[in-house]
């Protein structure tokens, strides 16, 4: 029988269940394999969203080998005690060829479901069984996943086969007549030119001709709201471009998204102005009392501390506003949650760690109050039973005051793959690049607002109107062109409010003092230090998003953008020799040489 997605979605339908209300009747109304042609299996609208989820189910089986390859293989992670020798050689860049995790397999599998579904999608747009509107989101959400799996191919495996044909199995790649190996720029070429003309929203809620919306993606299951689950196609892009050095379209898309939750210009409206942004609403590293180090906010049961984008209170309406890719694993759901395996030793193997280096990296910084220490890494990494345990997966699973499973029998738990803080970091990063390094330095650091205000470095208290000049309604504007123009206008006669003014970088969201000015001379609009400030970027992607699975991916990006392999070489040597690793200098020498950053590729 010819290979189809639904073979994936026999083993998720308690996932489909769980993140799919509109007809679970229809959607396990699948008749048994090899008693019906497979044509039969996309017959209407609910069978194409079955093909959706049915995809993004597989999606959750690479969770974790998605982030051993993104974090292991850098500078951040380490292997524990516990790790087996394939773990070992990814941390040290000496892969051998039968290491399971080095697999490109499981990323094909998904990518020829994915093809396979779009093709049977192409055809019931033809045969009139799904309306032009659903045919536009659903096709160009699983193009998008089948992008999304491509990047992370090319960025751990440099030239792999490209292929967009339904095939039988994945025996058929192995012929490289027909489908070779290409290179990495030519694959974000096609990836590109895939998504650029697509549908690139969000799914959305809009009734059909019967006044019903059961046949609608974007919903709310179980207190699980689903425009979360699905893959934002505008990020993916941006982050395409960015990889391909096409910075002012990469901005451009990074800028749509950072202001979709501004709906007034004029003020009065339903304004979100915290809505993707780092700002200094909610999420901060904050202290109850001044100058004291116990009254660090280390909880989830409010918003104004930095723990709640990651703890179990991250449902709601504020945590959207951090969170725009992020996937539920259900501890009544299959498949169950990786991150408990490989971070937790509470009930789980503990066979991954903060490196001594991500370590060292947070206490070399400096808060505004003099706390020689970066207070994310205090929620980043705990320390439960005299070992270092990464915490950014497990506040679900654990309690947070005493660190013991909630209940070792329910793993429930996030895969945490896309927020607003990489949003902004990734958007730093395309501005310094098309050389506008004040904007770069601004959304890192400190805001628009500090850095545009007329009275840099001198700080700017938003929240209390304190040291804003008192006609703002004309200035606080980068003078910079389309998609550079930030808004943060911050004035009272008349009232104005710029969509920008409350953003302050994640630095300042930190609780972390400046950047040095002189990386922009002193001031906006005077040049600056690219490469410096370059480096500062993916500095703070390191401090703020470690452990994520961003982090080989953010180092790679560097190094290929200056042809200089050292930039992930020499860290990850640091990584190694601080731990006392022997193949620390073997290592380093690995990644120096050709192609050295990537995988053998087998099939």
């Amino acid at each position: 029988m010819k290979r189809s997605s639904f073979k994936l979605i026999n083993k998720t339908l308690l996932l489909v269940c769980l993140m799919v209300t509109f007809s679970c009747r229809n959607m396990l109304d699948v008749e048994p394999e090899g008693q019906v042609d497979i044509t039969n299996h996309y017959r209407n609208i609910y069978d194409a969203n079955s093909a959706v989820i049915g995809i993004y189910g597989q999606l959750m089986n690479i969770a974790d080998r998605y982030i051993i390859l993104n974090e292991l293989r850098a500078d951040l992670v380490s292997p524990t005690i516990n790790a087996d020798q394939y773990l070992r050689e990814l941390n040290t860049h000496s892969v051998t060829a039968n290491n399971p995790w080095a697999d490109p397999k499981p990323f094909y599998n998904i990518i020829l479901n994915c093809n396979d579904a779009l093709k049977n999608f192409n055809i019931m747009l033809k045969d009139a069984k799904i309306r032009q509107e659903e045919y536009n989101q659903r096709y160009a959400d699983v193009n998008a996943v089948r992008a999304w799996l491509y990047l992370q191919l090319g960025m751990h495996f440099g030239s792999v086969p490209y292929v967009t044909d339904a095939l039988e199995n994945i025996e058929a790649l192995k012929d490289e007549s027909k489908f070779p190996r290409i290179p990495f720029d030519e694959m974000l070429d096609k990836l590109i030119a895939s998504m650029a003309g697509g549908y690139l929203e969000v799914y959305t809620t809009a009734t059909n001709t019967t006044g019903s919306t059961s046949t609608s993606l974007n919903t709310t299951v179980d207190g699980y709201p689903t425009n979360l689950f699905f893959i934002n196609k505008r990020c993916l892009l941006g982050d395409l471009y960015l990889w391909r050095g096409k910075y002012t379209d990469a901005a451009r898309q990074y800028r749509i998204i950072t202001e979709q939750g501004y709906t007034n210009e004029q003020g009065g409206g339903n304004l979100s102005f915290w809505q993707f942004k780092p700002t200094y609403s909610i999420f901060n590293i904050t202290y109850t009392r001044a100058g004291d180090e116990t009254s660090f906010v280390d909880d989830n049961t409010t918003y104004s501390g930095w723990r709640s984008i990651f703890g179990a209170a991250a449902q709601s309406t504020e945590t959207n506003s951090e969170w725009i890719w992020s996937i539920p694993f259900d501890r009544n759901f299959k498949p169950a949650n990786p991150f408990i395996d490989l971070f937790s030793n509470q009930g789980g193997r503990y066979l991954l760690t903060s490196s001594k280096l991500a370590l060292d990296n947070w206490n070399a910084q400096t808060q505004n109050n003099g706390f020689p220490y970066d207070a994310r890494g205090r929620i980043s990494v705990k320390t439960i039973n005299g070992q270092p345990v990464i915490m950014k997966q497990l506040y679900y699973f654990l309690n947070g005051t005493t660190y013991q499973p909630i209940n070792i029998l329910q793993k429930q738990g996030r895969w945490l793959l896309y927020r607003a803080a990489t949003l902004n970091l990734h958007f730093a990063e395309a501005a310094c690049r098309d050389n506008y390094v004040d904007v770069a330095y601004s959304l890192t650091n400190v805001g628009v607002l500090g850095v545009f205000s007329g009275i840099f470095p001198t700080p700017v208290l938003v929240s209390t109107g304190r040291n804003v000049p008192t006609d703002a309604t004309n200035i606080l504007k980068t003078n910079k062109p389309a998609p550079y123009d930030l808004d943060a206008r911050y004035g009272d006669v008349p009232s104005y409010r710029g969509p920008w003014h409350r953003q302050i970088g994640t630095r300042s969201r930190a609780n972390l003092t400046l950047l040095p000015p002189a990386l922009i001379n002193g001031g906006p609009d005077r040049g600056g230090d690219m490469i410096g400030m370059e480096n500062a970027i993916i500095d703070e992607d390191g401090l703020e998003l470690a452990f994520e699975g961003q982090r080989w991916g953010d180092l790679v990006r560097i190094a290929l953008r200056r042809n200089d392999p050292s930039f992930v070489a020499n860290k990850v040597y640091e990584k190694l020799t601080r731990e006392g690793n022997p193949q620390a200098s073997a290592a380093r020498s690995k990644l120096l040489s050709a192609n050295g950053l990537f995988l053998p590729f087998k099939l």
